[in-house]
Parts: C-alpha cells; structure tokens; sequence
C-alpha cells in the first residue's frame, strides 16, 4: 500500500512539474513570437520607407532624362535645319 501512494505522489509530481515546464515553455515561446513580430513589422516599415525614397529618386532621375532627351532633340533638329 505505501508503495501504490509513493507512485501516486511521485507520478503527480512528476506531472506538475511538466505542466509547469511545458507553461514556462509556452511563455518563451509566446515573448519570443511578439518579439519577433515586432520586429518583423519594423522591417517591413523600414522597406516601406525605403521604397518610397528610392521611387522619388528614380523618378526625378526620369524627368531630368525626359528634359535632356527633350533638350537633344530639339538641339538635333536645329543642327538639321542648318545643313
């Protein structure tokens, strides 16, 4: 009989303390996934920004391309009619 309740008590034991891993575990985990959203949206943020930056950079460097060939072009018309 003494030894039936030692393996009652020792296997509630060893269940409670799993529980209690397993919940400390699943704590971990949970931090370490906001933590690594956070992060995520910060990148994401920072590309937004980034993108946004380089599309104006490329679009002035468009227009100045658009006024140069505009610009030859009319230099190339003129040189034309001279000849």
């Amino acid at each position: 009989m003494n030894d039936g309740i030692a393996t009652f008590l020792f296997t509630q034991g060893v269940l409670g303390v799993a529980c209690l891993v397993l919940g400390i575990v699943c704590v971990k985990l949970y931090n370490k996934n906001e933590r690594l959203e956070k992060e995520k949206s910060d990148i994401q943020e920072a590309r937004r920004l980034e993108t946004k930056d380089t599309t104006r950079e490329v679009v002035e460097v468009l227009q100045k391309n658009a006024q140069n060939m505009e610009l030859l072009s009319s230099k190339i018309e003129i040189a034309k009619g001279r000849r």
